[in-house]
This record gives structure tokens, C-alpha cells and sequence, in this order.
């Protein structure tokens, strides 16, 4: 994938590459120690196949992500095979 700066991936839509729409990105979770993207936190859309308890948000794998453009898409065929946890603030 093409390189961009992080602040770029804030509030655009994720879709499942099976065309599910899977929510918005709304923070970014990076290891600075390899210096890598490590989750993307998203707040659910309403009908997204993520379960999601009300009002939080997920942190979905950042491996799962296939290709960023206008929209995040991901592999959502992989979506119950990764640890998607309830995003902590």
C-alpha cells in the first residue's frame, strides 16, 4: 500500500470487500517501537456485521486492511477469525 500520513485515515468510511459497510474510522492505534499501524478504531455502523456493545467503538486488526482510497476496504471474511476488541478510553 502507498503511503500517507495517518491523520488522512480519520472519519473515512470502511467497507467489507464483500461490500458489507462496516463503520468509520475514528482513531488509530500505532506500535512505536516497530513503528507500524497496529488497529484501526471504528465506530460501527448501524447494520455493520461487527457486534458492538452501544455506544463503543471497535478495534479491528490493522492486517485486515486490503486497500485505502477514498474508503478503508477490508477483508471482511476474516472479520470472525481476529480479536476485535471494545476500543478503552
Amino acid at each position: 500500500m502507498e503511503k500517507m500520513p495517518a491523520k488522512l485515515l480519520f472519519e473515512r468510511s470502511i467497507i467489507g470487500n464483500k461490500g458489507s459497510v462496516i463503520g468509520k474510522v475514528k482513531d488509530i492505534v500505532f506500535d512505536e517501537k516497530v513503528g507500524r499501524l497496529v488497529s484501526l478504531e471504528v465506530e460501527p455502523a448501524e447494520h455493520s456485521p461487527i457486534m458492538r456493545e452501544e455506544g463503543r467503538n471497535v478495534l479491528i486488526p490493522y492486517k485486515l486492511v486490503v486497500a485505502i482510497k477514498d474508503v478503508v476496504v477490508i477483508d471482511e471474511t476474516n472479520l470472525n477469525r481476529v480479536n476485535i476488541r471494545v476500543a478503552e478510553h
